[in-house]
């Protein structure tokens, strides 16, 4: 006959067969050596007609129906909080292993879209504009090339893009991460010397840019502006990241170039702009608000993004 406990129980609820097995391993020995020495204590007091002894026997009787009846319910609940965070630990890994892999799908694409770009603009500087033709006459252009010196890709000086491919690259990574629902981070750098010994001028281009290259990912893309700046566009990366990102920049090159002084402005996707030239125009308001500052310095845009 079902007893009221076991129809009130749901089945998840009720203790199974192995649940009832286990639930007694734990209390086994300390209820049994309880209950022995209750029964010496009553034994005692039969023997001895000790009033005290019987009170002891009585203490330890309870204590042993105490460990009968709360340790199995004690050692269920354990067993369900640590099935349940089991399952949540589980569940946060999976979730964690598809992120991975889905920044690793996007990072691909973002690198496979540059190395297009760079390819047909390429093309087009080859023949006047004309990339069917330069295709048609049996052009081969490599991203990995040596650049010549009019390159309209890199920037001779420092291996980084120029200014050109990373304005053109920037709105076609925007649009990227509009279609993919992702944020994506703008930086305007200037790196100088002397700055605590007006006047203060720009350090020399190469070591900063290959500083540069050794800490951003392949995935990002880094350039030198016409005016000697440096131009950040750090793929699938919201604001925190981003100052993560710069921070590790800042404090390599304290490292490695010594006396150096590193201002950033930032922006970001969609959390300030929406479009290429707002965002680089807020990042570049930033770094004038960085540059205030005689030391190292990381600025984030104010601005609106709907301004």
């Amino acid at each position: 006959m079902t007893s009221v406990a076991e129809r009130v129980l749901s089945p998840l609820d009720r203790p199974s067969a192995a649940d009832r097995s286990d639930m007694f391993r734990p209390r086994a020995l300390p209820a049994t050596v309880v209950g022995l020495l209750a029964l010496v204590t009553a034994a005692i007091a039969v023997v001895t007609d000790q009033g005290w002894i019987v009170g002891l026997g009585a203490v330890l009787a309870v204590i042993c129906v105490v460990l009968v009846l709360e340790w199995p319910q004690r050692y269920l609940e354990g067993r369900k909080r640590q099935a349940a965070l089991q399952t949540e630990a589980t569940h946060l890994a999976q979730e964690n292993d598809l992120a991975l892999a889905r920044a690793a799908r996007f990072e691909a694409e973002a690198i496979r879209a540059r190395a297009d770009l760079a390819e047909a603009m390429r093309s087009e500087q080859l023949v006047g504009g004309n990339e069917a033709d330069a295709r048609a006459a049996g052009a081969v252009i490599h991203l990995d090339a040596a650049p010549a010196p009019s390159d309209v890709i890199v920037d001779a000086e420092t291996g980084l893009f120029s200014q050109v491919f990373f304005e053109a690259s920037l709105v076609k990574r925007i649009s990227a991460a509009r279609r993919g629902l992702r944020p994506l981070s703008v930086g305007v750098a200037d790196v100088v010397l002397d700055v605590s010994n007006p006047p203060a001028h720009s350090a020399p281009a190469r070591p900063v840019g290959e500083v540069m290259l050794r800490v951003f990912r392949e995935a990002d893309t880094i350039a030198r502006s016409d005016d000697g700046r440096y131009l950040i566009l750090l793929e699938d990366t919201p604001e925190n990241g981003a100052i993560w990102t710069l921070e590790r920049l800042r404090r390599r090159i304290a490292e490695e170039l010594p006396g150096h002084t590193l201002w950033v402005g930032l922006s970001c996707y969609p959390a300030y702009g929406f479009d290429a030239e707002q965002l680089t125009s807020q990042a570049a308001d930033a770094l004038e608000a960085a540059r205030e500052w005689q030391q190292d310095r990381i600025e984030v845009t104010t601005a609106n993004p709907d301004s």
